[in-house]
C-alpha cells in the first residue's frame, strides 16, 4: 500500500526541524515507584508494633501507599524536565530521502 502526502515536496527541498532530547518516561516513573517503596518499607519497619496489624502488613501497606505517591512525584518531575528540554531545542534543516525501492519497482 503507498501513501501520497496531501502537498507533495520534492525529495531535495530541505524541511525545517526540532531536535531535542527528552527524557524517557517509564525509567522516571519506575525510579520512583522503587524509591517510593523503599521508603514505605523503611517507614513501616521502624514504625510502633501494633496489636491489630503485623509489622509485615504495615509495611506493605506503607510500601504501597509510598510507591503509588513515588509515581505521581516522578510523572511530575518527567513532565517538568521534558518542558525544560523542548525550551533548549534546536532547529535543524533536513532533507528528506528518496523512498526505497526493490527490483519489482515497489516502495518498500
Amino acid at each position: 500500500m503507498e501513501q501520497h502526502p496531501a502537498t507533495p515536496s520534492p525529495a531535495d527541498q530541505p524541511i525545517e526541524v526540532q531536535v531535542h532530547a527528552s527524557p524517557k518516561f517509564w525509567p522516571f516513573v519506575l525510579t520512583f515507584l522503587v524509591v517510593g517503596a523503599l521508603v514505605g518499607l523503611v517507614i513501616g519497619l521502624m514504625g510502633e508494633p501494633s496489636e491489630e496489624y503485623s509489622r509485615a502488613s504495615a509495611s506493605g501497606f506503607f510500601a504501597m501507599f509510598c510507591g503509588g505517591l513515588g509515581v505521581g512525584i516522578g510523572a511530575v518531575v518527567y513532565v517538568i524536565l521534558d518542558r525544560i528540554t523542548i525550551r533548549k531545542s534546536i532547529k535543524h534543516l533536513a532533507v528528506p530521502l528518496a523512498e526505497d525501492t526493490d527490483s519489482s519497482g515497489r516502495a518498500g
